[in-house]
């Protein structure tokens, strides 16, 4: 049986000033607050099984920012909130969506913001909670998380803003929070699995109001999946940066060489299955570089939609704390 909740929390947080030139944003405690949206799913799906029963939904966020450059926000998420043990005391809770930022950056009116150049942004969240049961029909989930918006360097300024959020969320369920048995089911094994494709994307860099860059992928992977909820593997490609060849770095000026652009890299990742949902993270590094200034590592972040011998992604791809480019690829399995 599928149940429906409902929960609201408090929440409070402090921005995390990841780049030297933010910290005059962080002028006090972000008070917040969360309304969530949620499904359990029934069982009907094997993967429901192997994750004990996870949860799905929406959430929508609303943020004092407490600076007068960044002003209030508001994050609509997609997630899924997974229970981390079989009690399902402890659980973790990943969101993807849309930002609105009041004050984003304006030459003119709010020059003071180092952030975020945009009012539209992506929203990602990552929580981890606890759970306790106080009657058949409430539970009270505090937690800790990371809430972070960035538009991908779409737009300049593109620092992005980090938040370390404490919650309270209070949830209620008309039908109570029973959960069907679990069945473990004996998983079958599979076999290596080959996969080609590209993705894109677009980028800024300074100064700000210059034209964007194209950005561009082609590559390989190899990958085989361990358990029912978890897939291991390799990634090997060439990056394609068209504004590298234009970065300034430091007192140095711009090579304007063509050369500069290519990146030829190597990730591993891992991939958590919902089928035919999956999200994947890569950690990887450039091999042999021209150009070195953003460092040899790179994170990337996807949620994946797997068709018959198709999937199709969408993301971002980061230096550390700091985002490059948002992604939006499609990938073919090969025979």
């Amino acid at each position: 049986m599928r149940h429906t909740t409902f929960s609201i929390a408090p929440m409070g947080g402090v921005i995390l000033p990841h780049h030297p030139n933010m910290q005059y944003l962080v002028t006090g405690h972000i008070p917040g607050v969360e309304f969530e949206l949620a499904f359990t799913t029934d069982g009907s799906k094997t993967w429901h099984h192997a994750y004990n029963f996870p949860s799905w939904g929406l959430s929508l966020n609303g943020y004092d920012l407490q600076s007068p450059y960044l002003g209030n926000a508001a994050a609509l998420r997609i997630f899924y909130d997974l229970p981390l043990s079989r009690n399902r005391m402890l659980g973790l809770k990943m969101g993807l969506g849309v930002a609105y930022l009041e004050n984003a950056f304006d030459l003119n009116d709010n020059f003071y913001n180092s952030a975020i150049g945009s009012h539209a942004n992506v929203a990602l969240g990552l929580n981890l909670y606890s759970r306790l049961k106080l009657s058949q029909n409430w539970i009270l989930k505090p937690g800790i998380g990371i809430h972070h918006f960035s538009n991908g360097a779409l737009t300049l300024p593109n620092t992005g803003i980090n938040i370390a959020m404490l919650k309270l969320l209070l949830t209620y369920s008309p039908t109570g929070f029973e959960t069907p048995r679990r069945i473990e089911k004996p998983f079958e094994k599979t076999k290596l699995e080959f996969l080609s494709g590209t993705s894109v994307g677009i980028k800024q860099i300074a100064p700000i109001g210059s034209k964007r860059h194209a950005v561009a992928n082609i590559f390989a992977i190899a990958q085989k999946r361990a358990t029912e909820k978890s897939t291991f593997g390799a990634e090997f490609g060439v990056n394609y940066n068209s504004s590298l060849e234009h970065r300034h770095v430091g007192v140095e000026k711009a090579s304007e060489n063509s050369a500069d652009n290519y990146r030829v890299y190597l990730s591993g990742l891992y991939q958590l299955n919902f089928d035919p949902l999956a999200v994947r993270f890569q950690v990887g590094t450039y091999l042999f570089p021209r150009f070195e200034a953003d460092g040899m590592i790179f994170f990337r972040y996807h949620v994946v939609y797997n068709f018959n011998r198709w999937q199709a992604f969408i993301g971002l791809k980061s230096h550390y704390a700091k985002a490059d480019n948002g992604e939006l690829g499609i990938a073919y399995k090969l025979k």
